[in-house]
């Protein structure tokens, strides 16, 4: 009793669709792990019942934290004394606070405003408590070249064209 040609068949099309279908899987986890290079880095510290942010710029930020709508930011998590979660819920974003350890996280925020940052891990008597307050905001006029008129006077000894 042998196999028909067509059993053959079609199990060399379920196997390369799985391949498929891995690779890819592994090629979006691994595109969704990846920072982007222009992210800005801000330190964030839980400890009992509070956040503590760090920007680059070595500004801080106690139960609050400010940023840029549009600007990529990568989160480095850590906490002091005992296992917390950073959870950012309007914006999909959550990973460990673990003491002695560092994790990573980034996100994007798309839409200025003033949402919650709290803490999603049972941390002690006080757990509820432990939120901070995310407030996006617009980019300023001043801040990108980008956003600058552009002047398209020709300059001095500039000679137009006409046709």
């Amino acid at each position: 009793m042998g196999h028909a040609t067509i059993e053959w068949v079609y199990v060399a099309v379920v196997i390369a669709l799985l391949i498929y279908v891995g690779a890819d899987a592994w090629n979006v986890e691994r595109k969704l792990d990846e920072t982007p290079p222009n992210a800005q880095l801000i330190k964030v510290t839980a400890q009992q019942w509070f956040w503590t942010f760090e920007h680059e710029n070595g500004t801080q930020e106690i139960g609050q934290l400010h940023v840029v709508k549009g600007v990529p930011y990568r989160f480095e998590v850590t906490s002091r004394d005992v296992n917390h979660a950073f959870n950012i819920p309007d914006f999909s974003t959550l990973i460990d606070a673990v003491p002695g350890r560092i994790n990573n996280v980034w996100t994007i925020f798309d839409q200025s405003g003033q949402y919650l940052i709290q803490c999603r891990e049972y941390c002690g008597f006080s757990h509820y408590q432990m939120r901070a307050k995310l407030f996006v905001e617009e980019p300023s006029s001043n801040s990108t070249s980008a956003t600058k008129p552009v002047d398209l006077t020709p300059s001095v000894g500039a000679t137009a064209l006409t046709g």
